[in-house]
């Protein structure tokens, strides 16, 4: 399977379809994500082993710029629901603990800073 159709389908279970205006902004997170892997591993490629945590990475980075940017407030909704809400003499709290925007913000951490036992697992010694 080749990379960007990787992390575009990535994107996809994530809920953002991908356009051709993406493809160079995707194609340099996926540059970034190898020059991690390779820098981390000692290798000259990605190894195979790594493949889907290179998808992750560069789809992480991608979303994570942006939802900086603002690009995402059209498919994502990162506003807080309403903790309280009181009509007449009767009032309802929720108790709501992290909000969508934390979560995904919880996600997106994970896929741009994967575990690196998984990562050094693959790496090779630089004599």
């Amino acid at each position: 399977m080749d990379i960007l159709v990787a992390v575009a389908a990535r994107l996809e279970a994530l809920g953002y379809t991908t356009t051709e205006a993406d493809n160079n902004m995707l194609g340099y997170y996926i540059k970034k994500a190898e020059a991690y892997l390779k820098a981390n591993t000692n290798q000259q490629e990605v190894p195979e082993g790594l493949f889907y945590i290179w998808a992750d990475m560069a789809a992480g980075y991608f979303l994570a710029d942006k939802k900086t940017v603002g690009a995402l407030a059209e498919i994502y909704d990162f506003d807080a629901p309403a903790k309280s809400v009181s009509m007449g003499d009767t009032s309802v709290t929720l108790a709501t603990g992290a909000t969508f925007e934390n979560q995904f913000d919880a996600m997106l951490e994970k896929m741009v800073n994967p575990d690196m036992d998984m990562i050094l697992a693959f790496r090779r010694l630089a004599w």
